[in-house]
C-alpha cells in the first residue's frame, strides 16, 4: 500500500496535521459510524471499462460524477431487462412443454378422437 511517506521521504506528517487539523464536526465516531464506513468500503470496487464505452458515457454526461451515475443506471436497466427476458423465457418453455405434452397425449388417443375438431371458445 502506497502512502504519502513512501512517495516523499521529506514529508513531515506531524507538521502537516498541525497545519491542517481535521474538522471535529466531520469526525464520526461510534459503532454506527464504523459500520457505515465498513459498508462503504465493501461496496466500493474497481471496475475496468473499455475506453470507447467510457468515452460514449462521458459524452452523454456533463461531469464525471454524472458519467458514473449514467453507467450505474444503464447497468440497472440491463439487469432489469435481463430479469424480464428470463421470466418470458421460463413462461415460453412452460407453454412449449404443455403443447408438447398435449401433442403426445393426442398421439396416444385412438384415431377417431384425434380427428374431431377442438372446441374453441371465442367469447
Amino acid at each position: 500500500m502506497s502512502t504519502i511517506k513512501d512517495k516523499d521521504e521529506t514529508f513531515d506528517y506531524q507538521a502537516y496535521t498541525r497545519e491542517n487539523a481535521p474538522d471535529p464536526a466531520k469526525i464520526q465516531r461510534g459503532p454506527e459510524a464504523r459500520r457505515q464506513r465498513l459498508e462503504a468500503a465493501i461496496m466500493k470496487s474497481v471496475l475496468r471499462i473499455d475506453k470507447d464505452i467510457l468515452q460514449q458515457f462521458k459524452q452523454l454526461a456533463p461531469s464525471d460524477q454524472e458519467c458514473q451515475r449514467l453507467i450505474n443506471q444503464a447497468l440497472r436497466e440491463w439487469l432489469s431487462a435481463k430479469d424480464v427476458k428470463e421470466l418470458v423465457r421460463a413462461e415460453l418453455q412452460q407453454v412449449v412443454r404443455q403443447a408438447l405434452a398435449l401433442i403426445e397425449s393426442k398421439a396416444e388417443l385412438p384415431k377417431s378422437s384425434i380427428e374431431r375438431p377442438l372446441a374453441v371458445d371465442e367469447s
